[in-house]
């Protein structure tokens, strides 16, 4: 099963940010272990840096995304995701571009904290990781 995973996933487990640091651990854990197949957009890396500079270790943040670039297909992003994501219904293009990009690779569920932002968005099950948990039980 593929799963398509947003960036703020990965910001709660790096900040432990509680109460979603734990259901976020499972989400990486499942991929990590191969049980689902676990992918990401290219922009989740740069945001991740971006976001946990200030409050987070340099190194250890290098560290995180050096493990998740081998936990993880790095989707491509290209012409027919920016295409993609200009023809969906949402205010934040960022999660546009990662919809778009999970349609492209065929991603059974998109795993986000923010599912609000992707409720227009009905080609692919868009879940919390406490929803995808409790559905693959």
């Amino acid at each position: 099963m593929k799963i398509f995973v947003d960036t703020n996933i990965f910001i709660d487990i790096l900040l432990d940010r509680e109460p979603f640091s734990e259901s976020s651990a499972l989400i990486y854990k499942l991929c990590e272990n191969s049980l689902v197949e676990g992918y990401i957009a290219p922009i989740t890396v740069n945001n991740i840096y971006y976001i946990c500079r200030k409050a987070h270790n340099i190194a250890a943040i290098k560290a995180f995304l050096h493990k998740i670039s081998k936990d993880f297909t790095i989707t491509p992003m290209d012409s027919l995701s920016i295409e993609k994501a200009n023809k969906l219904s949402t205010s934040d293009y960022e999660d546009a571009l990662q919809y778009a990009m999970a349609l492209q690779i065929g991603a059974e569920y998109l795993v986000t904290r923010n599912t609000k932002d992707f409720k227009h968005m009905t080609h692919i099950k868009v879940c919390t990781p406490e929803m995808f948990i409790s559905e693959i039980g």
